[in-house]
């Protein structure tokens, strides 16, 4: 006899006894279809057997069945152990509960909604539960973690399930704090989402760079708008590994019972530089020149931008490097386009004009001026490239021209013209020239988003013409890099840092096999470590990411005297490059900074290893002042709290040092 099965009381049964024995984080209807498709796989044989056979066959598939819940159930068992032993250190599932409160233990509120702490459904597990008021904006339920932790990176992933959320959204939070006052270092939610509306139990993530200096992680899990949002399951990874099972790591603040041991430290491995002289210095470099000739990038930095030690410096390693030991590539942190076209005029138009029509303001100095003669004869003689990495708005258009004037084609003709448009014009002269068009610019961020797809409509047109050189590549990729975040402000996605073009544009040119590349750029772009607003330091940490030992950041720094500033300092608003450059003395040096313990050394000039400082103090992390001058003014919080040990390969410290002589007196 053919037996008619009850497949869905048979279902409904297994799927009862699967949520008793074994609960997880799925309803019973949820559970049952899942079950449901696991029977409909053997349901029409299963119709053709008799009576006894059905027996049979069914007790061997519920036996498989809970065969394979009990490993599953096993496995997660042996995880629950583990997170349990791990939540003596951080509660991040929610699960101890502070009763006095009802909130989960360690966790408390930002912003106006209330909290609470509420057992999930059919389990026995606490979530944490955000609910909305009349009267407020948002609520967070917070947990602060000590940032006692190194890495470069750090993840916060969590489980959110929202209720009838409107007029807002819920989400994950991650705030990373320094040790300055009210320093926060990073920041990210995930209003950008939309997570609203009603929604089961769903896994997010945010994550952020990861701040050697922080002193504190703040998590949480926010709602804003209306309605209720619940959060459960945090885990943090630093650098992909659980916070939870992490060593805990020794971060101490520079002060009077630590600074002599800095100072014994700096003692026992510093090198005496001479720069009485040009020769004088040349020598003295000959130690340092030799222990970094195999590296592939070596930035050079400043402390200021207006310092003339520094520029001297800067251009004796330089020498060096490409005569002694192969460099090939100079990289200064000015617009890409603007050093093409002096490059191109450098033998024909006198170097004070090309300075003050291509070079930001500060660097039209003497001492810049003093490095351009010696590349304008030696450097090109040796081959040695000359780029920029900065922002690459003004000449771009000029450049792509020139160089397809020759031989464009009439389609490529059309779109250089089209280009020059959509990157000169702004949108209400584009939108009047073309008002037959139909597809028009609303304002500046979409006419120049269209330029970035003129640029590609160029790229691809050369390629398809077979007249992709790799001069037209570096140019159009310098142009694509300078245009993307147009295209990021339409789309409403993530907009590209400074630091992360300059360390796209480096990059770039360090994929060729046979470049040995030097950076001049600033102290905070060279770093090895993210310093400030999640955003300096990028590009130095970036290319140390990526080139490991071969990247070597050199820091350049000083206490006392005086230095150069833009009168303006705003570097990219315009093309308008006559800023006066003033000078005054630094007057804003903290008491227990590290320009004070280095000052402490006899010697008027050195340089060190940080490695090997760093090791001789065993300090796994040391914060205190340093300064970082940008093209403005000195002011107080132009000191930030960092760790120079970290951040730099090498150090270069001069006690004294004088501010850079303009090509133009102030006062013309």
């Amino acid at each position: 006899m053919v037996v008619s099965c009850h497949k869905l009381t048979f279902v409904t049964f297994l799927s009862s006894l699967y949520l008793k024995f074994f609960p997880i984080k799925t309803s019973l209807t949820e559970t049952r279809q899942l079950i449901g498709n696991l029977v409909d796989t053997i349901y029409d044989d299963l119709n053709k057997l008799t009576m006894k056979s059905l027996c049979t066959n069914l007790s061997f598939f519920v036996f498989l069945l809970f065969l394979n819940t009990f490993l599953s159930a096993q496995d997660q068992v042996n995880l629950n152990k583990t997170k349990t032993s791990a939540q003596d250190k951080f509660n991040l599932n929610f699960n101890v509960i502070d009763s006095t409160k009802n909130l989960p233990k360690g966790w408390f509120k930002w912003g106006y909604y209330d909290l609470a702490a509420e057992k999930k459904q059919g389990f026995e597990n606490f979530a944490g539960k955000v609910v909305s008021d009349k009267k407020g904006k948002f609520g967070c339920i917070t947990y602060r973690i000590p940032a006692n932790y190194v890495g470069d990176s750090i993840q916060l992933t969590g489980y959110i399930k929202v209720e009838n959320v409107k007029k807002g959204n819920a989400g994950l939070l991650m705030r990373i704090d320094g040790y300055g006052k009210h320093e926060m270092l990073a920041f990210a939610n995930m209003s950008k989402q939309n997570v609203n509306g009603t929604a089961d139990w769903k896994k997010y993530s945010i994550k952020l760079p990861f701040s050697n200096r922080a002193r504190t992680i703040f998590i949480g899990g926010i709602l804003s708008g209306k309605g209720t949002a619940w959060f459960d399951d945090f885990v943090v990874t630093i650098d992909g590994k659980n916070i939870q099972n992490l060593e805990e790591v020794q971060k101490s603040i520079l002060n009077e019972n630590n600074k002599n041991e800095v100072k014994e430290s700096i003692e026992k491995n510093y090198s005496a530089l001479d720069i009485t002289n040009d020769e004088t210095l040349d020598e003295s470099l000959n130690s340092l020149i030799k222990s970094i000739g195999t590296k592939k990038i070596i930035s050079v930095g400043e402390d200021t931008h207006g310092t003339s030690e520094f520029y001297k410096l800067r251009e004796a390693i330089t020498k060096k490097l490409i005569l002694e030991q192969g460099f090939n590539t100079i990289v200064l942190e000015s617009p890409y386009d603007d050093i093409e076209v002096l490059n191109q005029n450098l033998q024909t138009v006198g170097l004070d004009t090309l300075m003050q029509k291509h070079l930001f303001s500060i660097y039209q100095t003497q001492e810049m001026k003093h490095f351009l003669e010696w590349y304008k004869t030696s450097g090109v003689s040796n081959k040695v490239k000359f780029k920029g990495c900065d922002d690459s708005y003004w000449e771009m258009s000029n450049l792509l021209n020139d160089d397809l004037k020759e031989n464009a084609s009439e389609s490529i003709r059309i779109l250089l013209d089209d280009f020059n448009e959509k990157s000169s014009l702004t949108y209400k002269e584009y939108s009047k020239k073309h008002k037959r068009e139909n597809t028009k610019p609303k304002n500046e961020n979409e006419l120049r988003k269209m330029a970035y797809e003129s640029i590609l409509a160029i790229e691809k047109q050369l390629g398809t013409e077979n007249m992709l050189s790799d001069k037209r590549k570096e140019y159009l990729f310098n142009a694509k890099n300078s245009y993307i975040n147009y295209v990021n402000v339409v789309q409403e996605k993530a907009l590209q840092s400074r630091d992360e073009i300059m360390s796209d544009r480096i990059s770039y040119l360090a994929n060729d096999p046979q470049a040995k590349i030097i950076v001049w750029a600033h102290n905070a772009h060279i770093s090895n470590t993210v310093i400030i607003d999640n955003e300096i330091g990028i590009m130095g940490h970036d290319l140390k990411q990526e080139f490991g030992d071969k990247y070597h950041a050199i820091g350049l720094s000083s206490l006392n005297g005086s230095y150069s500033y833009m009168e303006n300092k705003f570097i990219n608003d315009d093309h308008d490059y006559s800023d006066r450059l003033l000078n005054t003395t630094l007057k804003h040096q903290p008491k227990n900074s590290w320009e004070s313990i280095f000052n402490q050394i006899e010697t008027d000039a050195y340089y060190m290893n940080m490695a090997t400082v760093k090791k001789e103090l065993n300090n796994d992390a040391l914060f205190g002042s340093l300064k970082l001058i940008g093209y403005g003014e000195e002011k107080e919080s132009d000191y930030y709290f960092l760790s120079p040990l970290d951040m730099f390969d090498t150090l270069i410290f001069i006690k004294r040092t004088l501010a850079t002589t303009p090509l133009v007196s102030a006062t013309n």
